[in-house]
């Protein structure tokens, strides 16, 4: 039997006399004045004539609007969310009529923010650069998946598919600075032209705006392959702006492509490695190019023939460039030590450096506001690895002050304080708030960004662990990404802080008082187990638990369980290949030896510990795994498609079906309950006997009651 109800954002549950359950809807939006959520900054952009900044999301599906002089926001949904690993040309703004282009998930979709509203456009291969006819509203997208042009015409509101190339090759999320588009398109509302850029073939084409017919191509003598970076385009001139990188990661070329004719200006580039924020400056007619790798910045002074100038930078890790055309200052985003870089692009020096920002590694989009004369940056967006948090920082480099402007607010763990009758509930960005069965909260702020899993002291008390995953150490030592597990007190939720080296992802405790906690490995890496001893010793290196594989895929780790019964630790992690089995390891935390290793299905997701038998789902194999504790031998049990959460009811293990929307009894011909409302499950919860599902589509929340005994 199941009963409907519709949440918004988290549920307050109460249980009346009648064994019936009321919903509470708690909106936390209204603490940052926002109707809408938007979660995971990535992508930033200005709009100067009209004073706004333009952010794409990759953890909600949406688009955030900013003001530019009240820094007000208004986010707008869509049908599909950002992609971490595109770059900056996958969203383009007509100036014209303010709308934006963003190529998302399989998807194209053109956004009004003067009627808040966006259109969808699915897309058959994933698409990475964009460009817009500002006459005719007509969109251009290119990339390495598809051989064809996409051409949406906007008069018919159709998406064409023009033939243009034969290479085709996947997009992949790499586990490094991720590559640009190789292929690239660049719209010249002079020329009523798009040019368009094939990497692969080094090879130039022009497009009619008017209908996406190819009119035009030649060859450029730049090096075929590799990454081609986009460094600007000058309409005034007609000359497109390119710096070629190879497979190998070698800045080679820098290339001032004359579109019209033949008069390019190719420079040889001294062959640094992995050049990000690349731009190019239309005042001084410049291309700088920073390193990821190298303490500099080159610029190619297109002006003076192609001559090549290094600027000093303090530390590597520059991976985000903007410009203050009017006053002559490039601004380059180093992670290394959290910081801007300012550099005085007359006398080519370094004049200042912003320190302590936090800034986490490979953000590769940051923007300057010529209206205001700040800068704002996604702070929490790692090309890699997707974004943390829900707020954008703005910066002022000239009073070096620092504000964020909350974007959403976006629970992600929750956990109960029973001495105080309440939850705490805490966002991604930095804050928790403590919510009451009445409804009524109050909120507060955590004094480090990016909470990620909260868990119970030996005294009763809230770990919290925090901060951006890639604070890499003793490898690399990114100094203001702060990581580390926070102590709230139970009873006046005081803090007391310890930093630790990585995040720690999920976290267990043991009998004992000793919390342990699994963390991400950089690179081919032994991977290991964190260990705080108690409440008050800080991290010691040398008490981490080798577990003995070697890692390199990252956030593989993704549950840790602790069975008070046999005082072990169970820990599984997904596999090195999207084909490889899930893997289940047991921790003797007397011997901090693994004692046992067995094979699971694919992707698992979720884990139960019962008193005979373990309870992993494997998500993409459709299976839970069932693993006998005494003999450790384990049999699969077939389930519908997505199986992702767990639950002990009443002496039996159920499973939430995301993928085909179903509860289902696990045991063999365990009977599958079709849920009676369209969505994706996604949460189970046990609460007096009866099962509590979550479950969502694309309009709705939804919750509901699943009784045992009425099967």
């Amino acid at each position: 039997m199941l009963k409907k109800r519709i949440i918004i954002l988290v549920l307050c549950l109460t249980v009346s006399a009648g064994a019936e359950i009321s919903v509470k809807t708690v909106d936390f939006l209204k603490e940052i004045g926002v109707e809408i959520n938007a979660a995971g900054p990535l992508l930033v952009q200005t709009d100067p004539s009209r004073n706004r900044v333009i952010v794409a999301n990759t953890l909600s599906s949406s688009v955030s609007i900013i003001d530019g002089e009240t820094h007000s926001v208004v986010n707008i949904p869509i049908g599909g969310r950002a992609l971490q690993h595109l770059k900056s040309e996958a969203m383009t703004l007509n100036r014209g009529t303010g709308d934006i282009c963003l190529i998302a998930s399989k998807s194209l979709h053109i956004i009004h923010p003067e009627k808040r509203s966006a259109k969808t456009i699915p897309t058959d291969d994933q698409f990475e650069s964009v460009a817009v006819d500002e006459s005719t509203g007509n969109v251009f997208i290119a990339g390495r998946e598809s051989g064809e042009m996409g051409f949406y015409e906007a008069k018919s509101h159709k998406l064409r598919m023009r033939t243009w190339l034969d290479h085709r090759e996947k997009l992949i999320n790499l586990n490094q600075t991720p590559p640009p588009p190789i292929r690239k398109v660049v719209a010249d509302n002079e020329l009523r032209k798009i040019i368009a850029i094939d990497g692969y073939t080094s090879t130039l084409y022009l497009f009619n705006s008017d209908d996406g017919r190819a009119v035009d191509s030649r060859r450029l003598d730049l090096t075929s392959g590799g990454r081609w970076h986009l460094a600007g385009y000058d309409e005034k001139t007609h000359r497109l702006y390119v710096v070629v990188e190879t497979d190998a990661r070698k800045v080679i070329e820098a290339a001032k492509v004359d579109v019209l004719g033949n008069d390019d200006i190719i420079v040889q580039l001294p062959e640094f490695t992995e050049g990000v924020g690349i731009i190019y400056n239309p005042k001084r007619d410049e291309v700088y190019v920073p390193y990821d790798n190298h303490p500099s910045v080159h610029v190619v002074d297109f002006e003076n023939g192609g001559r090549i100038d290094e600027i000093k930078l303090p530390a590597y890790g520059n991976d985000a460039s903007a410009i203050d055309l009017e006053n002559d200052y490039l601004y380059i985003g180093s992670w290394a030590h959290g910081e801007i870089d300012v550099i005085d692009l007359q006398t080519r020096k370094l004049v200042r450096r912003i320190e302590h920002l936090g800034i986490i590694p490979h953000m590769f989009s940051m923007a300057f506001n010529p209206l205001t004369n700040l800068l704002y940056i996604p702070k929490g967006a790692t090309a890699v690895n997707g974004t943390f948090g829900a707020a954008v920082n703005v910066l002022d480099p000239v009073t070096e002050r620092y504000e964020k402007i909350h974007t959403g607010w976006a629970p992600i763990d929750l956990i109960e304080l029973q001495g105080r009758n309440s939850f705490l509930v805490f966002n991604n960005e930095d804050q928790f708030a403590e919510v009451h069965p009445s409804g009524q909260y109050e909120v507060h702020t955590v004094p480090y960004d990016y909470p990620v899993e909260a868990a119970y002291s030996p005294e009763g008390n809230v770990y919290l662990s925090y901060g951006p995953h890639q604070s890499y150490w003793p490898t690399v030592y990114i100094w203001d990404a702060k990581n580390g597990i926070i102590t709230i007190d139970k009873d006046d939720l005081s803090f007391y802080d310890r930093r630790v080296p990585r995040q720690a992802h999920t976290m267990a405790l043991d009998v004992e008082g000793v919390l342990y906690y699994s963390q991400n490995n950089w690179g081919g890496e032994e991977h290991f187990l964190g260990k705080l001893l108690d409440e008050v010793r800080l991290f010691e290196p040398i008490k981490r638990i080798a577990l003995g594989d070697t890692v390199v895929r990252e956030i593989s780790q993704r549950i840790l369980q602790y069975d008070p019964e046999l005082h072990w630790l169970y820990l599984v992690r997904v596999g090195e290949g999207n084909e490889d089995p899930s893997i289940l390891q047991v921790i003797d935390p007397d011997s901090q030896k693994v004692e046992k290793r067995l094979l699971l299905g694919l992707t698992a997701t979720d884990f139960i510990v019962e008193t005979e038998n373990l309870y992993i789902a494997n998500f993409e194999s459709n299976t839970v795994s069932i693993v006998d504790k005494t003999i450790f031998s384990s049999r699969e049990i077939e389930t519908g498609d997505g199986p992702l959460k767990l639950c002990l009811c009443g002496g039996k293990v159920y499973v939430a079906n995301h993928l085909s929307n179903t509860l289902q009894e696990v045991k063999e011909k365990g009977k599958a309950f079709p849920i009676p409302y369209e969505g994706f499950p996604d949460n189970l919860f046990v609460l007096r006997e009866k099962i509590i599902i979550t479950s969502h589509n694309s309009e709705s929340l939804y919750i509901f009651h699943f009784y045992p005994f009425n099967e």
